[in-house]
């Protein structure tokens, strides 16, 4: 589990293992160890510099709990992205030209009701 957790919030960042292991200090050849098919799981300092570089916390990356992560737009709030699942394999699914027409959508809906709240 942590290693897919990690894989996944590694690819949620946009990261490579490279930029991750300059990020925390920790070795990519360590980095590798963790992500690749021999799922070793690190200590806890470790784990803690690799949640802290990837903005998520600890208990995200070894319980797969959507309470650690967090959304880059807003910091503060903590998001659960287990209820954005479906649309998200939806968005797989559709070609990828079609990808920024929906999120020009998305963004102008998202500004059209943050006005709102703003008046």
């Amino acid at each position: 589990m942590f290693r897919d957790n990690l894989k996944e919030q590694i690819e949620y960042k946009g990261m490579i293992i490279k930029e991750l292991a300059a990020k925390t200090g920790i070795s990519k050849r360590t980095i590798d160890t963790y992500v690749d098919s021999r799922a070793v799981i690190p200590n806890a300092e470790i784990a803690v510099k690799l949640a802290e570089a990837l903005d998520t916390s600890v208990e995200y990356l070894v319980k797969g709990t959507e309470t650690g992560r967090k959304l880059d737009v807003f910091p503060q709030k903590q998001v659960n992205y287990e209820k954005y699942k479906k649309i998200l394999n939806e968005l797989d699914l559709i070609p990828e030209n079609f990808l920024p027409v929906i999120e020009a959508m998305l963004h102008a809906a998202a500004k059209k009701l943050s006005e709102k709240t703003e008046n």
